[in-house]
């Protein structure tokens, strides 16, 4: 028996200091107090020590005497146990928690002759308690500070906790939901994703997000992640309603920019300056040709497209824009399509910067206005030939009247002043000046469209050959002339006396351009243009050309002298060495051909120009030499000369006079027509066109032929427009003689008008 006792105080003496748990008692007849081994241990004292009653409460902290030594007294008193939660001072200082348990003992009679308990150290688990406690205060806390709603749930769906986030978005105080069901609070949540997410993530146990709205009174989206938990669902959510709108209007915008993208024909860009990237819609490609992928995708890569005169600048604008405090920024430059060509392209964009000021975004479009500049090019073109037009027909017509009677008195002169040399000379540069004078005129309205032309078909080769004398006597020696006929020549309708005039000036440009000498070469082919090649230049029909290029080895044009080399007036040649309007003629001459012009030149290399004359429709086996028999003929026939001029007049009647004719004259057109009414016996009628009174000399000839079917028409003038000439050319079958002219011309047209067989064209 005593083995067993034994047994059982040692093992609760190692179960009372593994708990920590000693005994005490207070025997209250001696005053003596006795407290086991584990208790001294407790307190942190000697093995044998035994305290007094009063040493036993002095270990107990000082705020805590007072509550222990009113129990145990009560106790000791009248009996009522207690248990305490008390802290107290070991032996060595430290300052401990405790439980304190006393109960009273009684004799046989009932008297209270002693208290005993047991006495705890429990300062692991108060410790263990407040940092619970001051975790779930620093976690209700948390949760009552996030920006995100939070609420828990427990496994019948009611709620258990709500932070204050939570009661803001859901519009409900916490306390009218602690408790209740979230499917009878939140009815419109019951059959939706916020009640099948919440189900997925309790029965599933994993964490489900997602994102929904919740109708009225609440009309919000919010982002929610659901955790299962031990005790039900632990609910994050939060308010995403303006993200939503702002991605609706994001993408709303985004589909409107796209459709805007692709229904513009511009190239829209967007550059992120931080890492020099370039998105471009598909104009890009489109457009210019340039691949969206492997091209153009940084401002290295747009740069180097951009032409190499215009790069410089453009960067420097650009710069000025990022690099400064303003967003808009504007140029216009070259730009280079895939295919070599070069694109007028208008650039516009504008800076994000952000809130430091700094650029970190443009976005912008690149118009293409190469057809926009043509187009203006050409109304500046027309402008120009209409201004020159204008102004020239408003002279040509009395200045070459005058110079009419300048150049067939310096004739007559000329043949009467054989024996004075010095005066034949005088006369001889009267009449090259008034030639020179007439030429000028004749240029400007050959630039300005508005020259007659007579156009015939022309065997181009033979018509060079038959200029080889002129030709050469104008390139004089120092400069060798090799001419390169194609075989097979198509036949051209053109004018063939301005081609002429149009070659000379080109063999005079050249001979101008080779001061030392040099090489002229004039070659003939037949060519075809098509719509590829007429879409890149101005005013070509595509079509079946006849070809005459006029080469030289001479100094060559800049880039900015051949874009003006047709313009009036412009000459790079000395002051009193050029009108500047020899090539400006044979433009105007080409285009007025329904042809097309194009010079190619370089810097000491020389020059090309290539004049493309339309293709004869019909067979005509012309035989045109642009020479005038050198005998003058004249005749005894009948001739009504109208001629508002009374200088003019005098002087054609006279020179007709002499050429044996029977000369008539009037000073107008109803003059004439009374003539021609009186007498039948008039063989031609030589009139101007352009004369005062209600009728010109298109009227009068209609007039006479219906009055004399059989009389013949020579018109003459300064200036015609639109009475015998439309779109530049004769009306078939009439006969035109320009003034000024030489008595040789004038002789030769009459003689030919007379002669002419009334069947022939």
């Amino acid at each position: 028996m005593r083995r067993k006792n034994h047994k059982t105080s040692e093992l609760l003496r190692i179960a009372g200091t593994a708990a920590k748990l000693g005994g005490w008692e207070v025997d209250l007849v001696k005053q003596e107090v006795h407290w086991s081994a584990e208790t001294r241990m407790i307190h942190e004292v000697q093995p044998d020590f035994q305290p007094s009653v009063e040493q036993a409460i002095e270990f107990y902290a000082p705020e805590h005497r007072d509550r222990i030594q009113t129990v145990f007294d009560r106790c000791v008193n009248d009996g009522t146990p207690y248990d305490e939660i008390v802290q107290f001072v070991t032996g060595k200082g430290r300052t401990l928690w405790a439980r304190s348990i006393g109960e009273a003992v009684r004799d046989d009679n009932g008297t209270i002759v002693a208290v005993h308990g047991a006495f705890q150290d429990i300062s692991e688990l108060i410790v263990a308690r407040e940092r619970s406690e001051s975790l779930s205060k620093q976690l209700q806390q948390t949760l009552e500070n996030i920006s995100d709603g939070f609420f828990l749930i427990d496994h019948d769906w009611c709620f258990g906790f709500l932070n204050t986030q939570a009661e803001i978005l859901l519009l409900r105080r916490r306390e009218d939901l602690l408790g209740k069901c979230i499917w009878d609070e939140f009815p419109a949540a019951d059959d939706s994703d916020f009640r099948r997410c919440y189900e997925e993530a309790v029965n599933e146990q994993h964490t489900v997000r997602f994102t929904d709205f919740y109708p009225a009174p609440l009309n919000a989206w919010f982002e929610v992640s659901a955790h299962p938990t031990q005790d039900g669902l632990a609910v994050y959510f939060r308010d995403v309603t303006e993200r939503i709108n702002n991605e609706e209007s994001l993408r709303i915008s985004n589909e409107r920019f796209n459709l805007i993208a692709r229904a513009t024909r511009d190239a829209i860009w967007d550059w992120d300056l931080v890492h020099d990237t370039i998105w471009w819609n598909d104009n890009m490609l489109a457009v210019y040709g340039h691949d969206l992928v492997s091209t153009v995708t940084s401002s290295e890569a747009w740069v180097r497209n951009i032409h190499e005169n215009d790069r410089e600048r453009v960067i420097d604008s650009i710069n000025k824009v990022i690099d400064g405090t303003t967003t808009g920024w504007q140029d216009q430059y070259r730009f280079m399509h895939s295919n070599g060509t070069i694109r007028n392209v208008s650039d516009r964009g504008f800076v994000i910067r952000n809130g430091d000021g700094k650029a970190i975004r443009m976005v912008g479009s690149m118009m293409d206005v190469t057809d926009r500049i043509e187009l203006d090019e050409r109304m500046r073109q027309a402008q120009k030939l209409e201004a020159v037009g204008q102004l020239t027909g408003g002279v040509a017509h009395d200045f070459n009247n005058l110079l009419t009677v300048i150049l067939g008195n310096a004739e007559l002169l000329t043949e009467q002043l054989t024996d004075q040399q010095q005066l034949r000379m005088l006369a001889e540069m009267t009449a090259t000046a008034a030639e020179r004078g007439a030429e000028l005129t004749n240029r400007l309205l050959a630039f300005s469209r508005r020259q007659p032309l007579d156009p015939r078909n022309v065997n181009i080769n033979k018509l060079i050959q038959n200029m080889d004398n002129l030709l050469r006597r104008t390139l004089q020696e120092h400069i060798d002339i090799e001419t390169v006929y194609a075989g097979g020549l198509w036949l051209s309708e053109v004018d063939p006396g301005q081609l002429e005039g149009a070659l000379l000036n080109l063999a005079i440009n050249a001979r101008d351009a080779m001061p030392s000498g040099g090489k002229l070469t004039i070659e003939t082919g037949n060519t075809q243009l098509d719509q590829a090649y007429a879409d890149t230049q101005d005013e070509v029909v595509p079509g079946q050309y006849v070809m005459v290029s006029v080469s030289d080895t001479g100094t060559g044009m800049t880039p900015e002298v051949r874009r003006k080399a047709f313009e009036p007036f412009f000459t790079t040649k000395q002051m009193g060495k050029g009108s500047g309007l020899g090539l400006s003629m044979v433009f105007g001459f080409a285009k007025q051909s329904g042809g097309h012009v194009k010079i190619y030149s370089e810097i000491d290399e020389g020059s090309t120009v290539k004049l493309y004359l339309p293709r004869a429709n019909s067979a005509d086996n012309t035989n045109y030499d642009g020479h005038l028999a050198p005998d003058i003929e004249g005749g005894n026939e009948i001739i009504l000369l109208v001629e508002d001029d009374p200088l003019v007049r005098e002087h054609v009647s006279a020179q007709l006079e002499a050429l044996g004719y029977q000369v008539h004259t009037a000073t107008n057109a109803d003059e004439a027509h009374d003539t021609l009414k009186l007498m039948n016996n008039i063989d031609l009628l030589f009139t101007d066109i352009v004369m005062p009174g209600s009728m010109n000399g298109r009227r009068l000839a209609d007039l006479a032929l219906k009055l004399r079917p059989g009389i013949k028409v020579l018109f003459t003038s300064g200036y015609t427009e639109n009475a015998i000439v439309h779109h530049g050319r004769l009306d078939r079958g009439v006969h035109l003689l320009n003034k000024p002219y030489r008595r040789q011309e004038l002789a030769a047209k009459v003689r030919k008008v007379l002669d002419e067989n009334p069947d022939e064209p």
